[in-house]
């Protein structure tokens, strides 16, 4: 008999049970069978009923714990969000006046507010709590998460690196709040410094940790770094978005045929996904698979709006010789981005020069050259292709070509200044006039 309560006892602590509400209801039920005085599995079946949002049924089973004379206090905070979620709020808080232990009658109300939303006396009572027992984690927890509701980012990760300091196993979970933030900088300043006294060992276990290093890596252009933790990441657990991301720290580090490699890889997990479809037209592109990034760009613009694909294709034609084909593309690109463009006035999307940028960084000199010479020669006025052929010039060791456009730049800068002060003047004049 003991070793099949054993054995129920194993298959509800197992991780089928801890995602399947109804196998854990129905092991704990054979559970009690066996031992009905088991008051831990008693509220363990009431806190499945309220997972399952049957919370009738939990605030029944809860109460026959209580009558049993086993409940803990936090038995009367369950009874009391059940009530809650049956929109009792009036029995809610009259359940958890029962609770017995003064801290955990602090946190009962503290949560049960919190819940209500009403956060001002959330907070009342979570101050209490806290000044009682500085160290309590749920407090910790929950004071955070009402500051984030409350959009006060610098008292909700004030919270939160508290609780951490007080369970420094869980540093990874600041590391990813740090990361929801957009506080990338601040991730990896942190992961760095833990990781040299031995921290996040089981944590780079994680197929998601791993992915939040890396892609904190990548948003500080940090591509070699990077992609260390998204290939461990997609290694533990391959998904499309994760070989995207390998995907594009390999295009910003100029390997276009690993790059190329995972795009294919992504696109057979998810064959319609936008992002690979893009950078699958660019890389057959940067690769010199004119066709191959031409059927790519059409499955694209077919399903999706996206103005750098043409961008791509009128690199495409202007490496092969057809200009007019490559400005009609640049044209219809930059009329997605903005319809009242004036198209004499220059590209808008400045994509088309990224695409130049990266061919001449990959040693591609020829064709960087003549996609900024094609631009130049329609847009004569058009200052940034000088300054970013200067770049390309002086990448590839033209010096004097390299000087001549940066001059070009330079005056056409000057003269932009001298217009400015004019108009300034001009206002300063009217303003006198009046």
């Amino acid at each position: 008999m003991s070793s099949k309560l054993d054995r129920l006892i194993a298959s509800y602590n197992s991780m089928e049970c801890e995602f399947n509400v109804d196998k854990s209801i129905e092991v704990c039920k054979e559970i009690l069978k066996i031992n009905p005085n088991l008051i831990e599995f008693q509220e363990n079946l009431a806190c499945d009923y309220y997972n399952k949002k049957e919370y009738e049924k939990s605030i029944e089973l809860f109460n026959k714990c209580i009558e049993n004379g086993g409940a803990r206090d936090d038995s009367y905070m369950m009874i009391g969000l059940a009530y809650v979620k049956l929109n009792h709020p009036e029995k809610a808080l009259e359940i958890i006046k029962e609770t017995k232990d003064k801290e955990n009658y602090l946190l009962n109300h503290f949560i049960l507010f919190k819940e209500l939303e009403e956060y001002d006396k959330a907070i009342e009572y979570g101050d209490k709590l806290l000044e009682l027992n500085p160290e309590n984690t749920l407090a910790l927890h929950h004071m955070s998460d009402i500051y984030e509701e409350l959009d006060d980012d610098e008292r909700s990760m004030f919270y939160f690196n508290e609780m951490t300091n007080v369970i420094p196993e869980i540093k990874s979970l600041l590391l990813i709040r740090l990361y929801s933030l957009g506080k990338y900088d601040e991730v990896i300043e942190s992961f760095e410094e833990l990781r040299e006294n031995g921290a996040f060992e089981k944590d780079l276990e994680s197929a998601h940790f791993n992915y939040i290093i890396g892609m904190s890596y990548h948003e500080l252009n940090r591509h070699y770094d990077s992609l260390k933790y998204l290939i461990n990441s997609d290694r533990l657990y391959s998904t499309a978005e994760k070989k995207t991301s390998i995907a594009k720290s390999y295009i910003e580090n100029l390997n276009f045929e690993l790059a190329h490699k995972y795009l294919n890889e992504a696109l057979k997990i998810d064959e319609m996904d936008k992002t690979s479809l893009f950078l699958i037209t660019e890389t057959s592109y940067y690769l010199g698979n004119y066709y191959e990034a031409i059927e790519y760009a059409n499955k694209l613009l077919n399903n999706y709006q996206c103005d750098k694909a043409f961008h791509v294709l009128a690199a495409i034609y202007f490496d092969l010789g057809d200009t007019l084909n490559a400005f009609e593309s640049l044209k219809v690109g930059t009329h997605v981005m903005l319809e009242n463009w004036d198209y004499n006035e220059g590209p808008y999307s400045e994509y088309i020069m990224e695409i130049a940028k990266r061919l001449s960084k990959a040693g591609y000199a020829e064709r960087a050259e003549n996609i900024y010479n094609k631009l130049q020669s329609k847009h004569p006025d058009y200052y940034t292709i000088y300054l970013e052929r200067a770049k390309h010039y002086k990448r590839v060791g033209k010096k004097e070509l390299a000087e001549k456009d940066f001059e070009k730049y330079n005056e056409y800068m000057m003269e932009e200044e001298r217009e400015w002060r004019e108009f300034l003047k001009k206002i300063g004049e009217d303003e006198d006039d009046e």
